[in-house]
């Protein structure tokens, strides 16, 4: 292999010593030229300190040991037993472009350690940081179609039900917003001596349907078509079992009437498949979206459109564009803080306390980086007498129909310093439209001593999410299948709702009444 030579250019070098949750600052940020030297497979880092500074660090670029915090930050972890650490806990060096140029070279030493050899080479050299082992890669996330990010969750349910038959065998269940039916069968396989299968829509025809074609353990399925708060039950139940989730875990509403089927039909110490569910927030740096959404409104910028100025519009459209929220599939490395994490335990929670959830948010940021919002997920336990099962949406696992979700901020906040602390809140407010206006406040510590607190807010309604990874996947057809594959993509555009940045404008913004379906949803 020939060697890889030349300076790269000058970057902004700094240490930290880091751990789950917190990065303790080594060493002072110093100016550092950066070259590359070896072979392809086995790259070197040297960071040279101008004359003044009179350092020199050697530093191997090896796949799995090299970070990057959108384009501007790049990290390194020191080879062990280096100077600032030790064998045990190296520390992690920290380059900071400050100029286009840098940004180039950070990027050239990004692909040369990705490039250097195969995941297991790279698990050869040492245990992953603590923080980074939480997650995996984002090579190495596994993206499901549509049918089986579905099947995921279905499995799941399947697992938790049928795993505790002590819970199931012999009792009475409730289906909250059956849908299809599909749970009620479970809990019927499970042994359920009569499930009531409730459900509002027309979907109570098809619960019917398939319960009459599976005899056996459909004949005591009680399929009720109607609202559960109006439905009429000869009997408490022993176990509700729903999928209330939605995007955000609460987006829908539909966990006020699991909650409302708890205090009406649930006899006490009856058991709820799920039995809470968890929300997690981190702060998140990803350039390339902020870049995205930013360009949606460019069509605003023309003066001239058939003879008409447009330039006006352009803020409003901005602003709508940032007010969705980011519905995708979540990068790992683009995750750039500890996680909050707030529980609904569906057993006490009360349909009021759903109406306002505020969390407080105090996210401390592992590396100098621009923070462009809040990521966030979410889990649910499915807490068996005998078993218990997790659900997790997280960035990394296989995904399901949730994907995971964004709030990007118009206003992002620069982090200057490695370990600073980024507060704020996220609060949910319950609207009409099944859904919630959700409401963010972060602030940073000044770029400069003594100035004023960075400070960013932004509102977005989870009504109206922006399903970004449906228009890669739409794209992506187009790109690769021709004109075949472009009609396709075509056909399921007109199934995604968009944004109308002139109503927004306007001060009137549509309700998007078709929403994404995902196997589960209505189930």
């Amino acid at each position: 292999m020939a060697a890889m030579n030349g300076s790269l250019g000058t970057v902004g070098l700094c240490t930290i010593q880091d751990a789950p949750g917190s990065a303790q600052l080594t060493s002072l940020e110093m100016q550092a030229v950066v070259s590359l030297q070896g072979p392809a497979t086995s790259p070197i880092l040297i960071a040279e300190g101008h004359a003044n500074a009179g350092f020199v660090h050697r530093l191997p670029l090896q796949a799995g040991q090299v970070w990057q915090a959108g384009t501007s930050v790049l990290m390194v972890r020191g080879p062990a037993g280096s100077a600032d650490g030790d064998a045990a806990q190296p520390p992690t060096f920290v380059l900071r472009a400050l100029d286009a140029q840098g940004v180039l070279a950070l990027q050239r030493l990004h692909d040369a350690a990705a490039g250097s050899g195969t995941a297991a080479a790279a698990a050869a050299v040492g245990p992953q940081r603590p923080q980074d082992a939480q997650q995996p890669p984002a090579a190495s996330q596994q993206q499901l179609p549509g049918g089986a990010a579905g099947a995921l969750a279905v499995g799941t349910y399947y697992a938790a039900i049928i795993e505790n038959p002590a819970d199931f065998r012999g009792k009475a269940v409730m289906d909250v917003g059956c849908g299809s039916g599909i749970l009620s069968l479970f809990a019927a396989q499970a042994g359920a001596r009569v499930v009531y299968a409730v459900e509002a829509s027309d979907m109570a025809h098809h619960a019917r349907a398939l319960a009459a074609a599976n005899p056996g353990i459909g004949d005591r399925i009680k399929v009720l078509h109607g609202k559960v708060e109006d439905v009429v039950v000869p009997e408490k139940v022993d176990v509700l079992v729903s999928e209330p989730m939605g995007t955000l875990l609460v987006n829908e509403r539909m966990i006020e009437s699991y909650i409302y089927a708890r205090d009406k039909h649930l006899k006490p110490g009856g058991r709820m498949f799920p039995r809470l569910g968890r929300l997690h927030l981190c702060a998140f740096s990803d350039e390339a979206l902020y870049g995205e959404v930013a360009q949606k409104s460019a069509f605003f910028d023309s003066s001239d459109f058939y003879g008409v100025d447009l330039t006006a519009l352009r803020q409003p459209a901005t602003s709508g564009y940032f007010g969705q929220v980011v519905v995708d599939q979540i990068p790992p490395n683009v995750l750039v803080s500890n996680c909050i994490t707030h529980t609904l335990d569906f057993l006490t929670a009360t349909e009021g306390q759903l109406q306002d959830i505020t969390i407080p948010l105090s996210l401390q940021v592992a590396v100098p980086c621009t923070v462009h919002g809040i990521a966030s997920w979410f889990d649910v336990l499915f807490d068996g007498s005998q078993t218990q099962r997790w659900l997790s949406t997280a960035p990394g696992l296989p995904v399901t129909h949730w994907f995971q979700l964004r709030c990007l901020l118009e206003t992002p906040l620069v982090v200057a310093q490695p370990g600073a602390t980024v507060r704020g809140e996220l609060r949910l407010l319950a609207h009409n439209r099944q859904s919630y206006d959700v409401h963010v406040m972060l602030q940073a510590p000044p770029l400069t001593p003594g100035g004023p607190m960075q400070e960013s807010r932004g509102k977005f309604d989870l009504k109206e999410p922006y399903y970004r990874q449906q228009m890669q996947w739409m794209m992506q057809m187009a790109a690769a299948g021709g004109q075949e594959g472009g009609e396709a993509a075509v056909a399921a555009a007109a199934e995604v709702p968009l944004p109308a940045p002139l109503v927004v404008a306007q001060g009137a913004p549509v309700e998007q009444q078709q929403q994404q379906q995902g196997p589960m949803e209505g189930l």
